[in-house]
């Protein structure tokens, strides 16, 4: 299959000139291995550049113009949008998570190999692609928790890890839909979803104020369940790419895996510094402050 359209590449290079060729690379080189079904979606047809395009336009935003606008304004206070937003979110992702859930077998049928089949133009075939392609456009809307910080000038939360996380995703997912669109590819949907849903539960939560601070000790646990979730898509890539007699994309998969342990990486590393090195911090200034009877506020 990858040789025939390496091939098929090959040949239409040789025919094309001028603008014919600039559109061919633009657009149609981006075809060649993609599947049909998924065509008949905004964005998905042809080259990523509407997917590049928005990244652009939010790191642009998050880097230069949103701190610019925002160097001589008072904070917004967006603590009501917000709630709505991380709520519609939650139950959102949860739909999700449900679907996949259903039509995994919860999860199982992403660890074994189901060939992507551009002939099953079914109903229920229809509707599974309907639900990536949303899963894949609320990538877009997760984009938003950073425009917040850069309204409410949270600036030390637009971290690289948050930044490079929300850049890379919509982009992966956009390659794995057009691409792959079996079950087999779907264990990433299932599980971030699930993660998301309990996310945008807790950041619901952080907006209510003083009142709830207690029941937000689980923050840590959090990032450790993000961390697990990626060690798992890793794990998952690895499993793809050597496994026998499939047809799934394995090159998708290969592309996938240095990014995935790239973001395990940063995890960990946020993980270590806000959490085992700021505790050990904070254990010996709290031993220095009493023992000289000084109150810490």
């Amino acid at each position: 299959m990858a040789n025939q359209s390496t091939d098929t590449i090959i040949q239409s290079l040789s025919s094309f000139k001028g603008s014919g060729l600039v559109h061919f690379l633009l657009e149609e080189v981006w075809e060649a291995g993609a599947d049909p079904r998924v065509a008949q979606f905004p964005i998905m047809k042809g080259g990523p550049w509407s997917v590049f395009g928005v990244i652009a336009c939010y790191l642009l935003f998050v880097k230069k113009i949103g701190p610019a606008v925002m160097k001589e304004r008072q904070p917004f206070d967006l603590r009501g949008l917000i709630f709505c937003y991380n709520i519609v979110m939650m139950f959102v992702n949860l739909y999700f998570f449900i679907s996949a859930s259903i039509y995994t077998n919860m999860g199982i049928k992403t660890w074994g190999c189901i060939n992507v089949n551009p002939m099953d133009t079914g109903s229920t075939m229809q509707w599974k692609l309907l639900l990536i392609w949303l899963f894949f456009l609320s990538k877009f809307i997760d984009l938003l928790e950073t425009v917040f910080f850069i309204l409410r000038k949270k600036h030390s939360q637009v971290s690289f890890l948050h930044v490079f996380h929300h850049s890379i995703v919509p982009i992966d997912v956009w390659v794995g839909l057009k691409y792959s669109p079996s079950e087999s590819a779907c264990f990433f949907p299932l599980i971030n979803s699930f993660v998301h849903s309990v996310m945008y539960f807790y950041y619901g939560l952080s907006t209510l104020g003083p009142r709830v601070r207690p029941y937000l000790w689980w923050k840590k646990y959090l990032t450790q369940l993000q961390i697990v979730q990626l060690v798992l898509v890793a794990i998952h890539c690895v499993h793809l790419v050597l496994l026998p007699n499939c047809n799934i994309p394995k090159a998708v998969f290969a592309i996938y895996l240095p990014q995935v342990m790239f973001l395990v990486y940063l995890f960990v590393s946020f993980f270590v510094s806000s959490y085992l090195v700021s505790n050990g911090v904070n254990k010996n200034n709290d031993t220095t402050s009493s023992s000289k009877n000084e109150k810490i506020e």
